[in-house]
């Protein structure tokens, strides 16, 4: 049996393009009282790429303890069943569709009724 050595065979090789977060979300505002709130956003520009938002609410600082909404292709949602007179942190990010990519969350926006 005779071996072939590696040198023989062509080498190829490829590039993966490395695609970059979308911005961080600004503009963040909510509106409503009682058991729900609008959360509104300006939309994130900078990408050529189709861009999805996730919304995270919470009524504990910890972003992770909380809810949280993904796939949103509007610049506004509505969070409903929430408790009143409950301070609420809510997180808004943009993440590109199908690449696992996400930008920074926006600042932390409380509410208290």
């Amino acid at each position: 049996v005779s071996a072939t050595p590696l040198s023989t065979y062509p080498v190829i090789l490829a590039t993966v393009p490395v695609i970059p977060p979308p911005s961080q979300v600004e503009g963040v505002v909510l509106s409503g009282s009682g058991t729900s709130l609008t959360v509104s956003w300006t939309a994130v520009t900078d990408q050529m790429y189709m861009i999805l938002y996730v919304v995270s609410y919470s009524t504990d600082r910890g972003i992770k303890t909380g809810m949280k909404r993904s796939g949103i292709t509007d610049t506004s949602t509505t969070l409903t069943e929430l408790e009143p007179n409950t301070t609420y942190y809510v997180w808004v990010a943009a993440e590109i569709l199908g690449a696992g990519v996400q930008g920074p969350y926006s600042m932390i926006v409380l509410r208290d009724d």
